[in-house]
């Protein structure tokens, strides 16, 4: 925070928000971390009081702030869902499918899920296995395992231990979640899909156990297959 500085031309609040931005990018803050008062902002960058709060609004839209009223601005934890809404917004736009993006889905999970089974630690097991448990709870109950399933698949992005792929997958279940609400319900069809999704689950996490990376490969993709099937043809 010590390397802001007054700004001198161009857009000031536009100004103010690179700086800021650049700042968290580069580590000089961290989630969490509290940005200085309105009023010691406005004298760093010698600008009004209008001008920061544009900048700082901006970046909350842009999800890498939180303004918290009576408490101050923070630094924002990692959150996909602003990237998510953008991308869902144009995909509604352009008329996409929940089809396409499940075959985005193909190309990219099963490709997650072997490097995944390179990477993944008991602690990574063991949060699939609670999943499994959680998920067939929730169906013994008569009730759509949805949320839980695709928690799974976050949870294996999770295990790659690497966040562009745990982040882009998080994005895309998303928009799918979202695009698919108005076609997931509880009714017998959509129960007996939830239903073979948690089967595929358990011999996916089998598969893990057994550290037998091209059948994870080949189970994931017979599995969101599957998913398309019983997704395909919904257009917005």
């Amino acid at each position: 925070m010590d390397s802001f500085y007054p700004v001198r031309s161009g857009k000031i609040s536009e100004l103010i928000a690179r700086q800021i931005k650049d700042t968290i990018l580069s580590g000089g803050m961290k989630p969490g971390d509290r940005l200085p008062p309105e009023r010691e902002l406005v004298g760093r960058f010698r600008a009004s009081r209008i001008s920061i709060r544009e900048a700082l609004k901006g970046l909350e839209t842009a999800g890498l702030l939180t303004i918290k009223p009576g408490s101050g601005v923070f630094v924002a934890e990692v959150n996909s869902k602003p990237m998510s809404d953008s991308l869902s917004s144009i995909l509604r736009i352009r008329k996409s499918s929940v089809n396409e993006l499940t075959e985005a889905r193909i190309i990219l999970e099963p490709s997650i899920a072997k490097l995944a089974s390179e990477k993944m630690t008991a602690e990574d097991l063991r949060k699939l296995e609670e999943n499994i448990e959680e998920a067939s709870a929730i169906l013994q109950a008569n009730r759509s395992a949805r949320v839980k399933n695709i928690e799974f698949h976050l949870l294996i992005a999770a295990a790659t231990h690497n966040s562009v792929l745990s982040l882009t997958l998080k994005t895309l279940l998303d928009v799918l979640q979202e695009m698919s609400s108005e076609i997931v319900d509880h009714s017998p069809r959509n129960l007996g899909l939830s239903r073979s999704s948690v089967d595929y689950h358990k011999k996916i996490l089998k598969a893990f156990q057994e550290k037998r990376l091209q059948k994870v490969h080949a189970l994931m993709l017979d599995h969101i297959l599957q998913v398309q099937e019983g997704l395909k043809q919904k257009k917005y």
